[in-house]
């Protein structure tokens, strides 16, 4: 893995912590321990004890929703200074969704207690969370109105142009999304069969909006955004 300067120079780069002094982070990361997972570990699952907050330093972590018939639903793929675990508040005390690394990932940890100390001291922090809950509820809004909204090849193609701003990469052909998802994944986060995730593909790459529909998917952003304009299927 990919060395960084320091943990409290990772800190400082995350949303919740970017307002702290120095001296702060310092303490702050004295009590943030390190832990790493190698590529289908699983970081917690549903139901396990909601006893702390993790940041991604370095990898990606898929967050997923497991339903009693065994089918899953992929609520989003994190990377570098995202945070998650974030519903530990809830009065529940039990995750209600399940992490897993995606690759080598290796992701700093705030035990729940330590961060409950830290957001009675920290009014600001407490503020900044609450910020990070209000977008993730502002997301899971957007979803479901997508869901509604457009069928499954629109769903697929609102999801490429997502993944191309957060995690894509410029490459001659266009931007390469490398997330390592399969088709099969791509249909658990839009709410599709993987053989409509594959004839969705299909028809991206005939418009020009997908360049390459293999891992790793290459894109074009603006065929997409056409795409989507023309509301085509």
């Amino acid at each position: 893995m990919q060395e960084y300067p320091s943990l409290v120079w990772h800190l400082k780069n995350t949303q919740l912590f970017e307002d702290l002094s120095e001296e702060d982070l310092s303490r702050l990361a004295e009590i943030t321990p390190y832990r790493s997972y190698a590529a289908g570990d699983v970081i917690y699952r549903m139901e396990d004890p909601a006893d702390a907050l993790y940041f991604v330093r370095e990898g990606m972590v898929k967050v997923s929703v497991y339903f009693p018939n065994g089918k899953e639903m992929i609520l989003g793929v994190l990377g570098q200074y995202d945070v998650f675990g974030e519903l530990l508040l809830l009065p529940s005390e039990r995750r209600p969704n399940q992490a897993e690394a995606l690759r080598d990932t290796r992701l700093i940890v705030m035990p729940e207690s330590d961060f409950q100390t830290l957001l009675r001291e920290q009014p600001d922090i407490a503020l900044k969370f609450i910020q990070v809950m209000s977008t993730r509820l502002w997301q899971a809004q957007q979803w479901q109105a997508e869901v509604g909204a457009f069928e499954a090849p629109q769903r697929l193609a609102n999801l490429l142009a997502r993944l191309a701003h957060e995690f894509g990469v410029e490459v001659e052909r266009g931007v390469e999304i490398d997330l390592g998802l399969t088709q099969q994944d791509l249909a658990k986060m839009i709410g599709a069969t993987r053989e409509t995730v594959s004839h969705g593909l299909t028809r991206l790459l005939e418009v020009g909006a997908v360049r390459r529909r293999r891992t790793p998917i290459v894109v074009d952003r603006e065929a997409l955004a056409a795409y989507l304009a023309a509301g085509d299927d």
